[in-house]
């Protein structure tokens, strides 16, 4: 579903007018085709240049089919993430928007779909059109999820305060070197929900609880699991597949053979802006 009611231009922030085939914004007369049904807000020409090495990985078909193949396995194997979606799904009703950053294949895009209330946005977008395409296809066109282009390095189109939830989950938000829960702030309404999942917790030169709070947060929690998970040969190969294409600092090593269980380890954060916001040095970007 394409909704263009919460979208902005992304360079100057004014309205956008649409057609099916394109959003323009009416003050600085951009435009951001729409391809396929998905919006493409990506901002800069050369766009190879604005997409750092580890998200250029994601521009290749066969690394993220294997990215699919894994998540279509495990995802809801994941007990954190598990956790994670009761803990958004308690907090939405009529009108609440949520927006996934990096949403990837839209395996996580699907599961926020079915466990949230009925009447809840879902804006999920990646800078990659093969993952698009993907989650396009596997999410089957649900009514409650609108896909678009962006990079989550740089602007995206809309207003600061647009959302009730943000969800990450290894995905980067803002531009390097800011925090992903200082550009998480900017963007969730008052008294909104900051939620970023992934297998090892950012490194922060502070608990992840206390960063948050530094960061204009009222509230934060953060949760670890760590457990054993039976894991398919076609799982491990899938993942494999992934690792190999990553940069060789970024690689995980692996004793080179199969084992059909697997320790996991996941970490959340969980963190709420105040009702009323007052800005502060650090979160204003």
């Amino acid at each position: 579903m394409l909704n263009m009611n919460p979208f902005c231009c992304p360079s100057c922030k004014n309205p956008l007018s649409a057609t099916p085939e394109m959003f323009t914004c009416v003050a600085c007369d951009r435009s951001f085709p729409i391809l396929n049904g998905i919006p493409d807000f990506f901002l800069v020409e050369g766009e190879q240049e604005a997409i750092d090495v580890v998200s250029a990985i994601w521009q290749d078909v066969n690394v993220v089919k294997a990215r699919d193949t894994f998540y279509r396995l495990c995802t809801r194997e994941l007990k954190g993430m598990a956790f994670c979606m009761q803990e958004i799904a308690r907090r939405t009703g009529v009108g609440t928007r949520i927006l996934e950053v990096g949403m990837g294949t839209g395996h996580f895009t699907r599961w926020l779909a079915d466990v949230s209330a009925p009447g809840t946005e879902i804006y999920a977008f990646d800078c990659s059109w093969p993952i698009l395409q993907t989650a396009q296809a596997n999410l089957h066109g649900l009514s409650s999820v609108t896909l678009f282009r962006a990079n989550a390095r740089r602007t995206l189109p809309f207003p600061d305060a647009s959302f009730d939830i943000l969800l990450l989950r290894l995905a980067p938000l803002g531009p390097h070197g800011v925090p992903n829960v200082s550009a998480g702030y900017q963007i969730l309404k008052p008294g909104g929900w900051y939620v970023e999942a992934g297998w090892d917790r950012e490194q922060y030169e502070d608990t992840w609880t206390n960063w948050a709070l530094k960061h204009g947060f009222e509230y934060a929690e953060q949760h670890t699991w760590q457990y054993h998970r039976p894991v398919t040969e076609e799982e491990e190969h899938a993942w494999r597949i992934e690792r190999a294409a990553w940069p060789a600092d970024q690689k995980v090593t692996s004793s080179g053979y199969f084992s059909n269980v697997k320790m996991t380890t996941e970490n959340l954060l969980i963190a709420q802006k105040p009702q009323i916001s007052i800005p502060t040095e650090r979160n204003n970007l």
